[in-house]
């Protein structure tokens, strides 16, 4: 292979405008929140690094890198990996976010694991070479379940999750103890306890979602009928089961309410629907760009490859779902898309979305209150699951081959140090662009 492990450690280098690529990006979004967007990107340099997934694969696209494809994340930082409900009701730990999902080297998404792996552990008072050890061991820990699942039959590969359970058989002390209140905490996350936060009745008795702007609030984004369409084509996506389950539930209010922090100022719904009883579900729809992959990572996604038939009409919606289905264990049945809706009076370019489910034991692992070990277990599992994501894709032989050879661990703490370097720069920069009324920032939001 011609490209080395000391390769893989090389970090962009010569002029770079990192308030471009964001400035940009702002120019389709929700201009209302994009001084939020910036406000919170700039929290820390671990909350810039989180936002800007887009700079990092052109940054990417102009770097060393193996050739060997997979369907990847996109954006694999380790915030994105956390608990979910199982369709059979158990929690489970995986990759949760696949807004960029995609065709892309593996190391794409490796080394923008390594490198968050490496800032988290600075944001939390680790010196340089703890933070170093910390991806180290994560590296390892990716080899190994590369090498393993490589040596398995691919139903075995197909199969292998990773539950409450079994994590809990890899944590000890305070690491097991803190997990079990997040995870106590992520059982509660149902749409029940969200109808008693987020929801109250209007003076007709009506159940409505409570205003909370700029965050979460009420719009005109669509009238009866462009919902009723809207809701029809997502049904036309669902699985037969979800869709006939679906029948029996009732649109009771819709909501624009802000996420995240790379998907601030993109538009975000939160539906709730009720049963004949009055039981909720709380769905929620959120606008499917194009890949940052693609667009700034310069990689065509070729959507045939994600297994929809060819005749049929794809769209960005798709390929997140499609996504998502594929690199996870388990996958959330109310997951669909919609294809192409403007919406918005004067928009003439048309909008993809995907749907899921709301806060169904949806949970996460606060980093900034972990200790330095604690970090390092939590990113030994996030690499792991990485590798059984990437397990899925055929190229994922040729991943294991590659990391036959040795230096992979030390390659991959380099790269680290040296991309997380420029990312502290580029915060600056951020910071100055928003002090300079460059870029608009409203912060605590």
């Amino acid at each position: 292979m011609s490209c080395t492990f000391d390769d893989l450690s090389q970090a962009p280098t010569g002029d770079r405008d990192p308030v471009r690529i964001i400035a940009e990006q702002n120019q389709t979004r929700l201009q209302d929140l994009v001084p939020v967007r910036i406000g919170r990107m700039l929290q820390s340099p671990f909350a810039y690094y989180r936002g800007t997934a887009a700079n990092m694969a052109a940054d990417l696209a102009a770097l060393p890198t193996t050739g060997i494809d997979v369907l990847s994340c996109g954006d694999a930082h380790i915030s994105n990996f956390g608990f979910y409900a199982s369709p059979g009701r158990s929690l489970v730990f995986d990759l949760n976010d696949f807004d960029e999902a995609g065709m892309a080297p593996w190391d794409w998404d490796v080394r923008r694991l390594m490198a968050s792996i490496y800032l988290a552990a600075l944001d939390i008072g680790a010196n340089s070479d703890e933070a170093q050890g910390a991806v180290r061991a994560a590296a390892k820990w990716y080899r190994a379940w590369t090498h393993k699942l490589n040596g398995v039959s691919a139903l075995e590969r197909y199969y292998a999750t990773l539950d409450v359970q079994q994590l809990e058989t890899q944590l000890k002390g305070e690491s097991r103890r803190r997990m079990d209140k997040v995870t106590d905490k992520a059982k509660r996350r149902t749409s029940a306890q969200a109808l008693e936060k987020l929801v109250a009745r209007d003076e007709n008795g009506q159940m409505r979602i409570i205003d909370q702007p700029p965050l979460t609030r009420h719009t005109d984004y669509a009238d009866p009928e462009g919902l009723r369409d809207i809701w029809e084509s997502y049904l036309a996506s669902t699985r037969a089961d979800i869709h006939y389950l679906l029948s029996d539930f009732t649109l009771v209010d819709v909501v624009l309410r802000v996420v995240g922090v790379g998907s601030v100022g993109t538009r975000c719904f939160i539906l709730l629907l009720t049963d004949r009883h009055g039981e909720p579900l709380f769905l929620q729809v959120k606008e499917a760009r194009a890949s940052v992959l693609e667009t700034y990572g310069g990689i065509a996604q070729d959507q045939s490859t994600l297994g929809r038939i060819a005749h049929e009409v794809h769209g960005d919606g798709f390929r997140v779902v499609a996504g998502q289905r594929i690199l996870q264990a388990q996958s959330d049945p109310f997951l669909g898309w919609v294809r192409g809706y403007a919406g918005e009076a004067g928009r003439q370019v048309p909008v993809d979305y995907y749907w899921r489910q709301f806060r169904d034991m949806k949970g996460s692992i606060d980093l900034s209150r972990l200790g330095l070990s604690e970090l390092t277990q939590t990113a030994k599992v996030c690499a792991g699951m990485l590798a059984r994501a990437h397990a899925q894709s055929p190229g994922a032989a040729q991943v294991a081959d590659y990391l036959s050879g040795k230096g992979f661990p030390r390659a991959m703490a380099a790269w680290a140090k040296n991309y997380a370097d420029v990312c502290l720069r580029d915060f600056e920069t951020l910071r100055e662009a928003a002090d300079s009324g460059r870029l608009p920032a409203e912060h605590g939001i």
